[in-house]
């Protein structure tokens, strides 16, 4: 497996660097994991070679605003190329 680091910069986006995004590549085939997704992230995944059809799952560290905010537009990426349920895991609630 291998690290693609989407966005790197905590809370605050820069022109260089975006919020919390790491893509978690298998060594074999072309399956990817998504760890936080911070605003910004789908825009991100655009200008690598991953695909939204490859994504295996999406992991949040955490539920602070630069780990999740990105979520509804990789959610809604997702499901406009994907027909399946993307695998799940943490609580179930946030409250």
């Amino acid at each position: 497996m291998n690290l693609l680091f989407l966005g790197t910069s905590a809370g605050v986006p820069t022109k260089q660097r975006n919020v919390a995004g790491v893509a978690l590549r298998e060594s074999k085939g072309k399956g990817w994991y998504l760890i936080d997704c911070g605003e910004g992230t789908q825009h991100q995944v655009l200008h690598t070679k991953l695909s939204f059809h490859s994504l295996k799952a999406i992991l949040i560290t955490h539920v602070h605003g630069d780990h999740c905010y990105g979520l509804p537009g990789i959610l809604a990426s997702v499901a406009t190329c994907v027909y399946r349920n993307l695998d799940y895991a943490g609580k179930t609630s946030f409250s």
